[in-house]
């Protein structure tokens, strides 16, 4: 059972450290003092390690997946609506602005992160919960299939956010 929470939790745990560093960036922007332009590729490679937890929560408990969902879709829903903001606040502020100057757009930006991460966290201490108190039946047969796929996901991941964070 330790494996399936390992494939769960560690892509989660990574991604809510990659995901505080860019909340950091976004922060650090309002005040002038990031060095850094927001890291652009992160949030792709560091949603792929959220999307993998996700996936792998839902695939590896198929047995209690109404349980599962009914318990974390308000949160899940919420998270989701605030990563919507911070998409359109990015393209906004990257893409379509012409002036640097920082505006409400900027603040909506940064505070889109603090509620995404905030939800997020409801969302795996909801999940969490569940999984300690309900004790659903784990699809373990299907762990060493999805052994693999974790490592290339983490490598898949790993590599671009080296060289974005290397470089900038």
């Amino acid at each position: 059972m330790i494996w399936a929470y390992i494939l769960i939790y560690l892509p989660i745990l990574l991604f809510v450290v990659a995901f505080l560093y860019e909340t950091y960036l976004s922060f650090a922007r309002l005040r002038g003092k990031s060095r850094h332009r927001y890291v652009d590729a992160t949030w792709e490679v560091t949603h792929t390690l959220l999307i993998f937890g996700v996936v792998m929560l839902l695939m590896l408990f198929t047995k209690s997946i109404d349980v599962i969902s009914d318990a974390i879709f308000i949160p899940t829903f919420l998270a989701a609506t605030a990563l919507l903001i911070r998409a359109a606040c990015y393209i906004q502020i990257f893409y379509v602005r012409e002036k640097p100057n920082i505006n409400w757009t900027d603040w909506t930006f940064a505070f889109s992160h603090v509620a995404a991460a905030l939800l997020l966290v409801v969302v795996v201490i909801k999940s969490t919960w569940l999984l300690v108190t309900e004790h659903p039946e784990a699809n373990l047969q299907f762990i060493p299939a999805f052994m693999p796929g974790l490592a290339l996901v983490l490598a898949i991941c790993a590599i671009p956010i080296y060289v974005i964070y290397s470089n900038k």
